[in-house]
């Protein structure tokens, strides 16, 4: 048998794999474009991966390169046909992307979330497929010749022909080692830009300044996770998710028409808390809302209910420390980690009692209705158990439609509680909660969970409210157009608006509180209008 037979042989075990991740996606999720073009991708790479074989003159290194590359190749394979099965789409340097940001919490959790039956089942085809294949090539490799003429120049032809091809065909879009690459180099650019917030508590903010006053200051900020606006029963859910804050709705400015600028918390909140935005992604570098606050004068805190670090530091992170102070409450690795939300009231009750400043800006960070919903509130709140409204309908479905109306009672719970104990001090303040993106809950989608590759309306809508002291109100008069139109990536200037802070950085005309707003076009997901995409009026 020729060497060019046994690498026939050899791509047969290749062409197995991609047969039976095919077959899994046809049968469960039926034949369209994107599942041809990443066939196509796959055959394609599998013939580049052979390709060294035909230069390789050793036989023990050619047999273990196979292997390994074998094993490889078969570990993208089942990964890509998973995530298609589980958000019909193909992996993409953005998913790829937020992947590196997961602490291992979040990947057992996400794991508890989805992981069904038919991916169990795949799973074990693929094991036995592989353990299989692998036996096959040991004995396949093992009848290579050595070969006294390599055909060198050919093959460099045939590889450059193929990655062309991918390339100028978009197919390459499919692959995943590229978008691994890609995103590994993204993610590193984009950490480099926030690489001196820890350093640099103050920023280079340009002429910063702020009225001058004795009266002490408490502003309280709220960032939660994954909280949906269609689900907050203050916007008027079927559902009475939200009755501690409707219970005081006429203190509240209830924004009807806030959107985030990605489905992701590390894209949306690296821009909202920064000077980066859709028009300039590369400023999230150039200074952030805490840094601002420092440079005015106001002692800032970071108290988190997330993880701080996971593979890499995290970027978010790299944004908390520059604060004067920060504490994160969840640390411990495994799926026991179950810390509640209200864990940070009594971290929140020591920085009113610490006598630091008479001029206080705290950021919350909630795990707020982050997958796993079951973990994310206590049994006390498990308050919804019936059948939800839902446009996809299973016994499995409606459990997690009730487990996320749970989790946003109780979110409810821990947000009114906060604004309880800033009111109860009387001092000029202010609690703004709004969440980093929205969730899918079979809505328009046959899923739960957030995913770029595949957005949704409720992935972008959010809650957004404003609780004002008397204090407060007496001082600064707000433009109250609840129903402006805006996106969270100018929220840098809101805040800083409502902290009465001027510097060059900060454009009122991006401050959905300031009278001199003004509308412009929310762009998601590159170049689509978010009030044209969703078929708006």
């Amino acid at each position: 048998m020729t060497n060019f037979k046994i690498i026939v042989q050899i791509f047969y075990q290749f062409l197995i794999a991609i047969t039976a991740a095919l077959f899994f996606e046809l049968i469960f999720k039926g034949l369209n474009a994107s599942t041809v073009n990443n066939t196509i991708e796959n055959i394609l790479f599998s013939s580049l991966l052979l390709s060294p074989l035909f230069i390789i003159s050793y036989r023990k290194i050619q047999s273990v390169y196979i292997t390994i590359v074998y094993l490889l190749f078969c570990l993208c394979i089942y990964f890509e046909t998973v995530y298609y099965y589980l958000f019909e789409a193909f992996l993409s340097a953005s998913s790829l992307f937020v992947s590196l940001e997961s602490n291992r919490n979040e990947v057992t959790e996400f794991l508890d979330f989805y992981l069904d039956s038919k991916i169990i089942l795949f799973s074990i085809i693929m094991l036995i497929i592989i353990v299989l294949s692998v036996y096959r090539l040991t004995v396949i490799s093992s009848h290579f010749k050595k070969q006294s003429k390599r055909p060198i120049l050919k093959v460099s032809a045939f590889v450059f022909i193929v990655i062309t091809f991918l390339k100028f065909s978009t197919l390459i879009v499919y692959n995943l080692p590229y978008l691994i690459l890609k995103s590994t180099f993204e993610y590193t650019l984009e950490s480099n830009k926030l690489g001196n917030y820890k350093t640099n508590n103050n920023g280079n903010f340009t002429d910063v300044s702020r009225p001058i006053n004795t009266e002490d200051e408490l502003y309280v900020v709220i960032l939660g996770e994954s909280t949906s606006r269609a689900h907050f029963g203050l916007y008027d859910y079927a559902r009475a998710t939200t009755p501690k804050l409707s219970s005081i709705k006429e203190q509240l400015l209830v924004y009807s028409d806030v959107i985030s600028a990605h489905p992701h918390s590390i894209t949306s909140i690296t821009k909202l808390l920064t000077l980066g935005n859709y028009e300039h992604p590369d400023k999230i570098g150039d200074g952030s809302i805490i840094q601002l606050a420092n440079s005015a004068g106001l002692e800032t805190i970071w108290l988190s209910n997330q993880r701080p670090i996971g593979v890499y530091e995290s970027l978010v992170t790299k944004i908390a420390l520059s604060s004067n102070k920060n504490k994160f409450l969840t640390t411990t690795q495994g799926v026991h980690n179950k810390v509640m939300d209200a864990a940070l009231l009594p971290e929140l009750e020591t920085i009113l009692d610490e006598n630091m400043s008479s001029k206080k800006l705290i950021i919350i960070h909630l795990m707020g209705t982050h997958v796993n919903y079951a973990n994310r509130y206590p049994e006390a709140f498990n308050i919804f158990t019936d059948k939800p409204l839902s446009n996809y309908k299973s016994d499995e479905i409606f459990k997690i439609i009730n487990d996320y109306d749970n989790a946003v009672l109780y979110t409810d719970h821990v947000v009114s509680q906060i604004i309880q104990k800033i009111k109860h001090l009387n001092k000029k303040s202010f609690v703004l909660y709004f969440s980093d993106h929205g969730e899918e809950l079979f809505k328009d989608y046959n899923m739960a969970g957030h995913n770029e590759d595949i957005s949704t309306k409720d992935m972008y809508d959010i809650p957004f409210l404003l609780w004002q002291s008397d204090k407060f109100k007496q001082d600064l008069q707000l433009t109250t157009a609840l129903d402006r139109p805006y996106m969270l990536d100018d929220l840098f200037h809101s805040l800083a608006d409502l902290l009465e802070i001027s510097a060059q950085e900060v454009d009122l005309e991006r401050s959905i509180f300031s009278s001199k707003f003004k509308n412009r076009k929310r762009i998601i997901m590159k170049n689509s209008d978010y009030d044209t995409y969703f078929n708006l009026d």
